[in-house]
This record gives C-alpha cells, sequence and structure tokens, in this order.
C-alpha cells in the first residue's frame, strides 16, 4: 500500500511538471500596451506624414517656375510720329496682344527655403512631444488599475483566510453544542460573521471585475487566464538620477522652434536671386515699329530684395528672445517642482516600509491573541463574543498589511512616474535643426 502511495504521488508530480504555466502580466507590459493601444497615438504617424508634406512642398520651390500670361488691350491713344519721313510710315494700333512664357529659376533664397524647412520640422516636433506628454498621462491610470487588482487579490487571500478560520471554529462550536458546553447562539454568531465574509468576498469579486475590464480596455488585451505580476517592492526602486519625463523632450523641442524661427526671421533680410528666361509673341513685340505679330524672347538674372523686413526685424528678435526665456523659465520651474515631489514620494516609500515592519509584528501578536482565544474559549473562559472580537482584530491588521504593501508599490510607481521611466521614448535633447529636418525628409 506504501509503494502504491509513493507511485501515485511521484505520478502527480511529474503530471504536474508538465503543465503548461499561466501566463503573467507585468505592469510595464500593461503600460506598454496601454500606450500603443490609445487612439491618440495615431497622430504621431499623421505629424510625421504631414511634416513630410511640407518639406516636401518646400523643397519643390528649387524647381524652374513656368508662368503663362496673355493679355489684349484697346489704347485710346498711341504713340505717334510728330513729323513724316519721306518713304517711312508709323502706324501704332490701337488695339494690342500679347502671349508670354517665363521660365524663372531660383539661384539663391537668401535661406528662405531652408529656415521654412526647419520650421515646419520643429513644429511638428513639437506636435510630437505634445502627444507623448499625453500619452504619458496613461500610465499613471493603468498604476492605479493595475495595483487596485492586486490590493483586491490580496484583500480576497485575507478573506480566505477569515473563512477558514470561521470554518474551524464554527465546527468547534458545534462540537461544544453536542457535549452541552456551548449555546446554539454562539454558532450563530459565528455562521453570521461567515455570512459578512461571504457578502464582502462577493463585492471584492465583483469590484474586481470592473478593474479587470478596466484594465482590458486600457490595454487592448483580453486577461482571461492571465495572473498579474507582483512587483518586487525591492527591485523596482528607482534609482535617483535625471529627470527623463517627456516633458523635458517638449521644452527642448520648444526651444529648438524659436532658434528655426530665428532662423526664418534672418532669411527674410536676405536678397535673393533668380535666372529668368521670357518668350513670346505680340503685337507689337520688342520693336514697337514694326505693326504686326512677332515673336520674341529675354533672358537675364533679377535680384530682389525686400528691406521692409527691417523695419520689425528688431521687435521680431526681441519677441523670439521672450519666449526662449519664458520656455527656459518653464523647464526650470518644472524640474523644481518634479525634484520636491520625488523627496515627498520617497519619504511615503520610507513611511510605507516603516509600517509594514510594524505590520508583521502585529499579526503574529494579534494571531497569538486569537489561538490563546480559542483555546479560552473552549475552555470556557471567554465569549464567543470575545472571540470574534480577537478574530476580527487578526483580520484588520492583515488587511492593513496588504493595504500597506499596495501603497508601498503606489508610492513607488508614483516615484517612477514623477522622475520617468526608462521605456524607450526620447524625453530630452537638444538636435541640430539639419538632424531634426533629415527625420521627415528621409535622410538618415
Amino acid at each position: 500500500m506504501k509503494h502504491i502511495r509513493e507511485i501515485f504521488a511521484a505520478s502527480a508530480a511529474v503530471i504536474l511538471s508538465c503543465l503548461p504555466l499561466r501566463a503573467q502580466m507585468t505592469i510595464e507590459k500593461c503600460m506598454e500596451l496601454a500606450r500603443n493601444n490609445y487612439p491618440q497615438i495615431s497622430q504621431l504617424n499623421l505629424i510625421d506624414e504631414a511634416a513630410r508634406y511640407d518639406i516636401s512642398a518646400i523643397s519643390k520651390s528649387w524647381l524652374p517656375h513656368l508662368n503663362i500670361s496673355g493679355k489684349a488691350t484697346y489704347q485710346s491713344d498711341v504713340v505717334e510720329m510728330p513729323f513724316d519721313i519721306p518713304g517711312f510710315s508709323f502706324n501704332l494700333p490701337h488695339d494690342q496682344y500679347s502671349f508670354i512664357g517665363e521660365l524663372s529659376q531660383t539661384v539663391w533664397d537668401g535661406g528662405t527655403s531652408r529656415s521654412q524647412k526647419n520650421a515646419s520640422a520643429a513644429g511638428a516636433e513639437v506636435q510630437k512631444r505634445q502627444v507623448e506628454v499625453s500619452l504619458y498621462s496613461i500610465n499613471e491610470r493603468v498604476e492605479n488599475v493595475y495595483l487596485g487588482i492586486l490590493l483586491i487579490d490580496s484583500q480576497l487571500r485575507q478573506n480566505s483566510i477569515l473563512r477558514k478560520s470561521l470554518e474551524r471554529n464554527a465546527g468547534q462550536t458545534q462540537a461544544r453544542i453536542d457535549n452541552g458546553t456551548a449555546f446554539k447562539s454562539d454558532l450563530d454568531m459565528v455562521k453570521v460573521n461567515m455570512l459578512n465574509c461571504d457578502s464582502q468576498r462577493e463585492e471584492l469579486l465583483a469590484d474586481r471585475a470592473a478593474y479587470v475590464r478596466m484594465l482590458e480596455k486600457l490595454t487592448g488585451t483580453s486577461l482571461d487566464g492571465i495572473e498579474l505580476a507582483v512587483p518586487d517592492g525591492n527591485a523596482v526602486i528607482p534609482v535617483p538620477g535625471a529627470i527623463t519625463r517627456p516633458e523635458l523632450g517638449l521644452y527642448d523641442a520648444q526651444l529648438l522652434q524659436t532658434r528655426a524661427s530665428e532662423q526664418e526671421l534672418n532669411s527674410r533680410i536676405s536678397p535673393k536671386f533668380s535666372l529668368s528666361l521670357q518668350g513670346g509673341i505680340g503685337r507689337p513685340g520688342l520693336n514697337i515699329l514694326e505693326n504686326s505679330f512677332q515673336p520674341y524672347y529675354t533672358a537675364g538674372i533679377r535680384m530682389s530684395w525686400d528691406i521692409g523686413a527691417l523695419y520689425t526685424r528688431r521687435n521680431e528678435k526681441r519677441k523670439i528672445d521672450v519666449q526662449r526665456r519664458t520656455i527656459e523659465s518653464d523647464r526650470e520651474t518644472f524640474i523644481f517642482n518634479t525634484g520636491l515631489s520625488a523627496i515627498q514620494m520617497q519619504g511615503a516609500i520610507d513611511k510605507a516600509r516603516v509600517q509594514l515592519e510594524k505590520d508583521s509584528e502585529i499579526i503574529e501578536l494579534q494571531s497569538s491573541i486569537r489561538e490563546a482565544g480559542e483555546e479560552q474559549y473552549r475552555n470556557g473562559v471567554i465569549s464567543m463574543t470575545d472571540l470574534m472580537s480577537r478574530i476580527d482584530d487578526e483580520y484588520n491588521a492583515r488587511i492593513m498589511q496588504s493595504i500597506h504593501e499596495i501603497q508601498l508599490l503606489m508610492a513607488i510607481y508614483d516615484l517612477k512616474n514623477c522622475m520617468g521611466y526608462d521605456d524607450g521614448i526620447p524625453a530630452g535633447g537638444m538636435q541640430d535643426s539639419d538632424d531634426l529636418q533629415g527625420k521627415y525628409t528621409g535622410q538618415q
């Protein structure tokens, strides 16, 4: 018989080892899925696409431009000779016609197209960083829902422990009733607590189902059969260092945009040169002495210089400088406030750890008090009311421990969220204008 039991145990162990492990989902994976599932993320590709179209349109300013025009006019008066020349007649018609085609090629635009491309790329980068800032807020929502599920799971485990404790005491109370050493009201009191325990469990299960649906909606993934991994409260502590929040990337992009605006301002005061070739047919042509339709052409180089931009240049530069200083001030304020929040969150982590140490001691003592109470009840020293009170005290102590465990994780992830997750999303760092422009022209 002993050998049969050993063979059965060995077979069961082999079977269990062959069963597939239950899939796990981490909070970081949920954050990644939620980010990719959020509808606003499609704006990143749309911004890139629009920027490429803008830069491509600006690049076409260097292509030859063809302009075709024509006109027909009637003049009330024309040029006439004040004297007659023998053998020569000059009769300029009152109705005149022309049809002209002009081909022009820009030789130097004063850096206008280059500055416009940089401005377009910088504007697109600012929009993308704004979207990243908005997407970053999803992490906090995922954190609250995910850790909320873990808190409910912890409370469900404590609820099961309480249910087993009540069932054990119900059995012992029934045995005492059968022996005539306890009252039926004692058993009724235990059953009331069991019903309250069951009711609380149903509420927790309903809350958990709602939280799971929220997490599935955020991540776009079914969580059926997936276990939520409990983060290690010691392993996920962020290492103090530089802030990597996407807001810093937004500030850098805004500063780069002011630099592009300054380049565009400089290009306005530069002269522009272009080659032109003009051909057409008209009556009269270039030779106004010929009263007939004549073909003709002209070729040359053209310069244009709008010095009107000089009138407002100083104020425009001052305005850009004010924008730059405002952005730098906002950036410094953000870093300062983030540092203060990080100190507060680090304090919350330390506080939660101290509380957890005390919770372990309290639970150990409450468990000892409850065990002593069960023995005292069996000996008729205390009443069932006193025993239920001690059971409730132990249960409440365990519940507080589970709450403090989740509070520790929440404080840790609040700190990570405050400092920035290392998720591969660029957070900051000024880029060169040409490098930024290359992102949208495919030159990199």
